[in-house]
């Protein structure tokens, strides 16, 4: 391989790794379904979701008094990766 051609391919593969979006804007974005899915699950508008970027492709979201963590499952898209629904404030109740 000639020094032009290896130079050619990491110049392709920068620009590619550059327009890769991250976790967040592909969350966020409506054909990737993340935020819409979590909308639909929490039973909240969107308006009202807080979404935060845990790493590794992973997504907290939390909005109307429950939270969720989603994951980016490649072939499936964002899952929802909590066991139960969790509250995001627990009561006085049921601290107890």
């Amino acid at each position: 391989m000639t020094r032009s051609s290896i130079l050619i391919l990491f110049t392709a593969a920068l620009a590619t790794a550059c327009a890769t979006p991250n976790a967040l804007e592909n969350f966020r974005h409506p054909e990737a379904g993340g935020v819409k899915r979590a909308a639909y699950e929490m039973q909240c508008p969107e308006s009202e979701l807080e979404v935060t970027d845990l790493g590794g492709w992973t997504i907290g979201v939390s909005g109307c008094g429950k939270r969720a963590v989603y994951k980016w499952a490649y072939g499936a898209g964002w899952v929802n990766n909590t066991a139960v629904d969790e509250p995001a404030v627990k009561s006085a109740k049921s601290a107890k």
